[in-house]
This record gives C-alpha cells, sequence and structure tokens, in this order.
C-alpha cells in the first residue's frame, strides 16, 4: 500500500515519496529537513500589537479631548471646564472609539494570554501588560463619560422639541394677527387664513400641521343681568358681568372675534393627550391638568345621652 503524502507547496495529496515529486505542481524533495536550530529568540509581535493598540486608542482620546478643550468658546483649565471637554470627546467617539476599544480590549487580553502561556517563544510581556491596560482604561473611560452625558442630553433633547413646538406655534400667532391686522378680526376657522398672501408657503405649512390641532376663537360680550336679593335688608340691583362667546354660539352673526385658543398635537400627533401643546392669545400655555375630585365634608354626629 502506497504512503499518501501531503505537498508542503500546494498542500495537494498524493501517494508515493515527495522525492519523487508532487504530480500537482512539480516540487520535490532536495535533501533532508533542516534540524530546528539550538536557540531560537522569542518574538515580540504579541508584545508590539498590544502595546500599539493600546497607545493608539489613548492618543485618539488625548487628541479629541484637545480638540474639545480648543473649541470652548474660552479656554479655561478648571476642573469643570476640563470635565465637560471630556465628555465632549468621549460623545464624539461614541460610534468610533467606543466599540473599537471594546473589540482591541477583547483581541488584546487573548493576545496576552498566549504571550503568558508561552514565555521562550514570546517577549514584552511588560509592555503588552501597559498597552492591555491602556485598552482596558480608554474603553472604560469612554463608557462613563458617555454615561454620565446622556441624562443631560436627553433634557436638551427635549428642550429642542419643546422650542419646536413652540416655533410652530408662534408662526401660527403671527399668521393670525396678520389676519387680524388685516381684517380686523380673528378668522372663524384657520381655512380663513387663506384670504391671506402666501408668498413663501408658511400659511400652507401651518394649516397641513393644524389639520389635526382644534382652534377656538371667542369674544367678550358684555350682558346686563339683574339679581334679586335673597337675604333681607337687600335690594334688586343689576350687575354688568363679561362673558364669553365663540364664533359657533352666534352663527351668521357678524361680531369682532378678539380671542383664540389653539391646541396642537404633540409628539404622538394624536389631539387629547398629555403632550398637546396650547396657545392662547399669543401666550403659549401649559396643558390644563385634571380637575381634582373635591374632598367630601366630614359628618358630625350628635349625640345625646
Amino acid at each position: 500500500m502506497s504512503k499518501l503524502t501531503i505537498c508542503p507547496c500546494c498542500g495537494e495529496r498524493f501517494e508515493g515519496e515527495l522525492s519523487a515529486g508532487c504530480d500537482a505542481c512539480g516540487a520535490r524533495a532536495v535533501g533532508p529537513p533542516l534540524a530546528r536550530p539550538e536557540r531560537e529568540l522569542p518574538g515580540y509581535g504579541h508584545a508590539f500589537a498590544v502595546s500599539a493598540a493600546g497607545l493608539l486608542l489613548t492618543l485618539a482620546l488625548a487628541a479629541a479631548f484637545v480638540v474639545a478643550l480648543v473649541e470652548r468658546e474660552s479656554l479655561s483649565f478648571t476642573p469643570s471646564a476640563l470635565l465637560r471637554a471630556a465628555e465632549t470627546a468621549a460623545w464624539g467617539l461614541k460610534w468610533s472609539a467606543l466599540p473599537l476599544a471594546f473589540a482591541l480590549a477583547l483581541v488584546c487580553a487573548r493576545l496576552y494570554a498566549r504571550l503568558r502561556r508561552d514565555p521562550a517563544r514570546h517577549t514584552g510581556r511588560g509592555f503588552a501588560r501597559v498597552g492591555l491596560a491602556l485598552t482596558i482604561v480608554v474603553a472604560i473611560a469612554v463608557s462613563t463619560l458617555i454615561g454620565v452625558t446622556v441624562p443631560e442630553r436627553l433634557r436638551m433633547r427635549e428642550l429642542a422639541r419643546q422650542a419646536a413646538g413652540n416655533a410652530q406655534l408662534y408662526a401660527a400667532d403671527l399668521m393670525l394677527a396678520r389676519y387680524r391686522r388685516r381684517f380686523g378680526t380673528y378668522p372663524a376657522t384657520l381655512e380663513d387664513l387663506r384670504r391671506l398672501e402666501d408668498a413663501d408657503g408658511s400659511i400652507a405649512r401651518l394649516l397641513a400641521d393644524a389639520s389635526a390641532g382644534e382652534y377656538k376663537p371667542e369674544t367678550d360680550i358684555a350682558s346686563l343681568s339683574t339679581s334679586r336679593a335673597k337675604a333681607r335688608g337687600r335690594r334688586r340691583g343689576s350687575a354688568l358681568q363679561r362673558e364669553r362667546a365663540s364664533a359657533d354660539d352666534m352663527p351668521g352673526a357678524a361680531i369682532v372675534l378678539t380671542d383664540y385658543k389653539l391646541t396642537l398635537p404633540g409628539r404622538d400627533k394624536v389631539l387629547g393627550t398629555e403632550d398637546d401643546i396650547h396657545i392662547r392669545d399669543g401666550v403659549i400655555v401649559a396643558a390644563p391638568r385634571p380637575a381634582a375630585s373635591p374632598a367630601r365634608a366630614p359628618v358630625i354626629v350628635n349625640s345625646k345621652w
């Protein structure tokens, strides 16, 4: 039975001796394999790779920190300013250095473990230890700085959303003020705003945004009401009271609408929820809170002995 041999040049399997030559590539053995040297020098490859990874990550974080510190309005080296610059640098590296730091930390840990298992073939254990420590420290530092800034950035994002909603309300108030300045009254419906010129398309955008909202124009009317005194010693009198009336209360009547209230849906795009935004006569108002149920008066029972 012939011997199965693997060609060291092309990896092809063939039957026979290597001295006869490989059928695939024609390579053949010209002599016995060389003996291993008496002394083999250890390699620096693993230690160099681990230390280079830690050094590059540290330099990247330091460069981002310096850039964030220089780009601030006023160059300051107070602890709070340095902390803010570090947070800004870490946030800028969240999609690049952060995942790379964790991946390199895992790779460097495996290389360092291999270096410890075979110290005769690998050297530079101290440099590798420093590089691994730098990689882990950078990964933890960037994660911590990003985690510290998350609540503040969420708050700023909420403020930005509120500012966007307020800008939408103020744009509506500007359109309504233009209508009142031209026609002497607020429009009965938002569709009446189409009577204004819309050169830049702002009215069309407002009507599209406010299509799911609620617009209520109102006016003040004076009514003379009489009341009869119920207590003894009081006489009949008259009182001038101010009442609220909307355009729906007097259909077809030529009234001047002096006030309005506009409610637009919030982020959920559903009217009637807690995130609705409100403006009344040019002033943004908070969402009305549900009325609390009146407290029941205590019942006092008198008993005779």
